[in-house]
């Protein structure tokens, strides 16, 4: 054998591909996704993938039919060069379920981090308390900006509490502010003369 057919890197995958699915698949599966997202022709060919893979026609069709069952692929008509319909797989499926995973994890991982720079910033551990009062934020939709602007009037105002947070991001929410910038904009609307460290003093309960 030439050994320079071993060192052929024609297949390619994301790794973001690769972290959502692969325990999910099975060696097969996974063959099929590489060579689908790897190919221009979509046209489902097993005798084909089945040569270029060393894997039996059986292997081929088992495993595309898990990855129907697992709903990653689809098949949908196209055409040929030669205007005959025909079968082509689309990969659209997959690519949703990738895309939502990666915006699930980078929520989860923004709201850890969340967690992490209050409890650092207070000097304690967070409660179950602090944790569904900071949640509630997340759900109605708080940015991360907002809750650290938040927190740094909290530090500069030397009260370090979530009632004093809750109060300000309840006031900007209320305005329908999405971040410091917004409430910057605000304020200078407000009194063009408005420096930047006023804002920790600003009454935000008392504003109307």
């Amino acid at each position: 054998m030439n050994i320079e057919l071993l060192k052929d890197k024609s297949f390619t995958i994301s790794s973001n591909i690769i972290k959502c699915i692969n325990k999910d698949l099975s060696l097969c599966e996974f063959l099929l996704i590489m060579y689908f997202i790897n190919n221009l022709d979509t046209s489902f060919d097993p005798m084909k993938i089945a040569q270029i893979f060393n894997i039996s026609f059986e292997e081929v069709m088992m495993a595309f039919d898990g990855l129907m069952s697992k709903e990653l692929i689809s098949l949908e008509q196209g055409k040929d060069i030669d205007g005959r319909l025909i079968d082509v797989v689309s990969l659209d499926n997959l690519f949703t379920k990738v895309a939502s995973v990666i915006s699930e994890s980078k929520i989860e991982e923004e709201k850890e981090d969340i967690f992490d720079i209050i409890a650092k910033e207070f000097g304690h551990k967070l409660t179950p308390i602090d944790c569904e009062i900071i949640n509630a934020w997340l759900d109605m939709g708080t940015s991360k900006e907002l809750i650290i602007g938040a927190l740094k009037e909290a530090s500069y105002n030397g009260v370090k509490t979530l009632k004093f947070m809750d109060q300000r991001i309840y006031e900007w929410n209320k305005k329908g502010f999405k971040t410091m910038e917004d409430v910057n904009n605000f304020l200078s609307k407000k009194n063009n003369t408005v420096k930047q460290e006023e804002l920790f003093d600003f009454d935000w309960i008392d504003e109307e």
